[in-house]
Order: structure tokens, then C-alpha cells, then sequence
């Protein structure tokens, strides 16, 4: 039998309020976890925080994702304990949101630390938000533990080429999950047409699983564009979220 993973790569970690897609505004503890296997921006974003490839947005957490520590679950448990009452706080209802980057990139490291949480904590299972670029297929340990997946799929628009962004099996896997929906950041009109015409007409995913969201990493842009997408949505009898935390918090990261 193979050794079960003992760390987990992390960020950050913090306790807030959920600021985007199906749980907007319901208290959370976010767990960012290291690593992505994209990099919204366009190649060399990561370098000089500027637009490349034709992006017209910028990952708005690199600078934190791309750093961190891996910690033996024990250790980091404690932390989280002791910082954030975090055992104390998922049995009284508070959501696990599991974000990055992209989290999936650790999915047995993932279960395994859930496993270890509910034999330290008495049978806790918690409700588990996972956030996501629809780029992998979850294990079936993972997809029996989450309640809530948050899948956002990226665009042209992200500077991502199709073949590195658009993964079909793993939003068919993931479309089937009573608890999904697909989160996509719009910039322009014509992004919509895009997931007309990438995901929809294909039966990638479904109509009504579709969440817009405006691309904004600032105030300004989010009200920039929050009209744009308020139309589209409308028109098209789609689900639209804004970004609470921009809202609240402008660019101010770890809230």
C-alpha cells in the first residue's frame, strides 16, 4: 500500500467572508494552497506583473500562490487552531474554502489532510468549498468530502492558450457534482460568446450551472464592469456574482 502524503503546500491562510459564486458572503476560512498549473496574465506575468499574450486581466493572488511552505499536517493544524480557531469554528458551521492557485494540484495531499483532520477532531467533517480551474479530474475521495465546487474555467482573455486551459473530461467530471458551478470572469462582451461557443454548444457544462463574474482585481474595475456583465446576464437569464472582497476590501489581499 503507498505511503499517504503527511504535508500540505500552503500559502495562506485567513478567516473572511466567501466572496464570490454560490456562498457569497458565508463566513469561511480560506486555505490557499501553493502552485498553479496556469498563469492568468500570460507567460512572463510572473515576472514583471504586466499583460502578455493578449490577457487582458492579471491572477490577482500570484504574488501570494506562488509562495509558501509545506507543513506537516500536525503543525499546520495547531496553527490553524491557534490563529483561527479553526477546529472550533468548521464544527459550528463555517465553511473550509480550499483555493490557490490551483488546489488540485494536491488533491491526495488534500484528502489526506482531511482524513487526519476528522481523526484529530472527533469525526469532524466539515462543509468543504473547493475552488478550481477545471483542469483536473478530482479523486473520488475528494469528490465524496466537497460540498461545493467552485470551477472557473479561463478564457482567451487570460492569456492561456485553449490547449493548456480547457480540459473537457475534467468539466464533464465535475458538472455532474450536484454542487458545481462554472465561475467565469468576463472582460468584454465577446467573452460570452466564447463560452457559447467552448463550453455550452459542446455540453461541456450546463446553462444553468453558468455563474459571471466581472474581471476586476480593483474597485474601479469591478464597477467598471459590473454593468457590462449585469446586461449579458440578463439578456441571457444567466446568474451574475460581483467580488465582495474587492468591494470591500479594494486589492487588499489575505481577507
Amino acid at each position: 500500500m503507498p505511503k499517504l502524503p503527511t504535508l500540505l503546500a500552503v500559502s495562506e491562510y485567513f478567516y473572511s467572508l466567501q466572496g464570490e459564486g454560490q456562498t457569497m458572503g458565508v463566513p469561511a476560512i480560506f486555505l490557499r494552497l501553493s502552485g498553479c498549473n496556469l498563469i492568468c496574465g500570460g507567460k512572463g506575468a510572473e515576472k514583471d506583473g504586466q499583460l502578455h499574450d493578449g490577457a487582458n486581466w492579471i491572477c490577482d493572488t500570484m504574488e501570494v500562490w506562488m509562495k509558501g511552505e509545506s507543513l506537516p499536517f500536525p503543525q499546520l493544524l495547531q496553527r490553524l487552531d491557534e490563529e483561527l480557531a479553526f477546529s472550533q469554528r468548521l464544527a459550528q458551521g463555517v465553511h473550509l474554502v480550499i483555493t490557490g492557485g490551483e488546489p488540485l494540484l494536491q488533491d491526495k495531499r488534500i484528502a489526506a489532510f482531511l482524513s487526519f483532520l476528522e481523526q484529530e477532531r472527533q469525526g469532524l467533517r466539515p462543509i468543504i468549498e473547493v475552488e478550481t480551474n477545471g483542469c483536473f479530474v478530482p479523486s473520488s475521495a475528494l469528490l465524496e468530502r466537497v460540498s461545493y465546487w467552485n470551477c472557473s474555467p479561463k478564457l482567451q482573455n487570460s492569456g492561456m492558450p485553449a490547449k493548456k486551459r480547457l480540459v473537457p473530461q475534467a468539466l464533464q467530471v465535475l458538472a455532474q457534482e450536484k454542487g458545481t458551478i462554472f465561475k467565469f470572469v468576463i472582460a468584454q462582451t465577446s467573452d460570452f460568446e466564447e463560452i457559447q461557443r467552448d463550453f455550452l454548444t459542446p455540453g461541456l457544462i450546463k446553462k444553468e450551472q453558468l455563474v459571471l463574474m466581472p474581471a476586476a482585481d480593483s474597485l474601479e474595475a469591478l464597477l467598471q464592469h459590473n454593468k457590462m456583465v449585469a446586461e449579458i446576464c440578463i439578456r441571457e437569464q444567466i446568474r451574475m456574482c460581483s467580488r465582495l472582497h474587492v468591494e470591500i476590501w479594494d486589492q487588499l489581499t489575505g481577507v
